[in-house]
């Protein structure tokens, strides 16, 4: 009965001490949060941009409810750490909590579908946008983790390693030439695949067969000079990983649809002649391509630098155009065969007139002896 007593007391002691708090605080551990880094060569996301990511989170135990989706996680002004606004906490019986982060937002992946569940985790039918500019880095990261894993007196948070997952292109021009000016106005990178699906699980990319032109088009035509200048006007375009099938050159309307770069491009001599577009183009600027090299594979979070050099030629009319499609558009060097025809000897003599001298015959009779009296 004594104890039965003491117990009651601790309790009714207990509620009478909660009682003179505004509110108590339940969990004395911190809130989750992460500690990021970027792991590429892509530059668009970096740890020094990097401001937010989003996190769907499940219990090791699989149950099919997320403990969390699609959570904001936002940079700690003053610290390396990401929070949440609304918080949430590790289990208290250190079972993990599998993490899925990915940046940027699913409402900037288009049409393409962001499924995140306990058994699958995937972004399916992903396109680019068309214009550079318009085009996202998308990175993804996982983790897993329970209480113990983390540094709960001095907080570190979970770390997330985000890696890029599409590659990154660049496209460069130079040029040496000392008798034509190349001006450039754009760019585009055609026949690339457009459609891809993304397995958070190990990073692969399984890639449709549609095809479409990305395309860049600068504000102001550049001149292209002896260092190489970017044609992309400072945005990367940014694709899905994939193997490119390039153009071949000798099927000239291109009805494979092999990949190729293609420059909007105008050519003069240095004494100013149009060179291309050619007279019935009728148009300022027009495009100019060539095939990428063979066994091309661009590869998840790497960035690939194409510098195209007109220093000895200036590629073919892109296979996409009315006319002249995949013909050079300069053909040939120009030179001569030169022969000089030898001398033709023509000679004709020609008699001088007898001499006549009036003052030999003054008073005009032949007959006369000049020197007679």
């Amino acid at each position: 009965m004594k104890q039965k007593l003491f117990l009651v007391a601790a309790a009714v002691l207990a509620l009478s001490s909660c009682s003179n708090d505004e509110t108590v605080e339940i969990n004395s551990g911190k809130a989750i949060g992460f500690r990021t880094s970027v792991n590429s060569r892509a530059q668009e996301i970096t740890n020094a941009n990097l401001s937010s990511f989003f996190v769907t989170a499940y219990n090791d135990n699989k149950i099919d409810a997320p403990y969390f989706a699609d959570l904001e996680f936002k940079k700690t002004e003053g610290s390396a750490l990401f929070y949440s606004d609304v918080k949430y906490y590790f289990p208290g019986d250190l079972s993990s909590l599998d993490f899925y982060a990915y940046a940027p937002s699913k409402d900037k992946f288009g049409t393409a579908t962001l499924t995140i569940t306990s058994s699958e985790q995937k972004l399916t039918d992903f396109e680019p946008a068309a214009d550079f500019g318009s085009q996202i880095d998308f990175i993804t990261a996982t983790a897993t983790a329970n209480k113990n894993d983390v540094a709960l007196n001095e907080y570190t948070g979970v770390e997330l390693a985000f890696s890029h997952r599409l590659s990154q292109i660049e496209i460069k021009g130079v040029s040496e030439n000392t008798s034509y000016d190349f001006e450039v106005k754009g760019v585009r990178i055609a026949k690339a695949a457009s459609k891809g699906s993304f397995n958070f699980a190990d990073g692969s990319w399984e890639v449709g067969t549609e095809k479409a032109v990305y395309e860049k088009t600068l504000d102001a035509a550049l001149t292209l000079g002896a260092e190489a200048a970017s044609l992309t006007g400072g945005d990367c375009a940014m694709l899905i990983p994939q193997t490119i099938e390039p153009w071949a050159v000798s099927e000239q309307t291109n009805d494979s649809e092999g990949a190729y770069l293609s420059v909007l491009l105008k050519v003069t001599t240095k004494d100013g002649a149009l060179v291309y577009p050619f007279a019935d183009n009728n148009e300022e600027y027009a495009w100019a391509a060539i095939p990428l090299p063979d066994a091309t594979v661009w590869e998840a979070g790497k960035k690939y630098i194409y510098t195209l050099n007109y220093t000895t030629g200036a590629g073919y009319v892109d296979p996409a155009a009315k006319d002249h499609s995949g013909l050079p558009i300069l053909v040939g060097e120009i030179r001569f065969d030169v022969t000089v025809d030898d001398w033709t000897e023509s000679s004709s003599e020609i008699e001088m007139p007898a001499i006549k001298d009036e003052n030999m015959d003054p008073d005009g009779n032949d007959g006369e002896d000049p020197f007679e009296d």
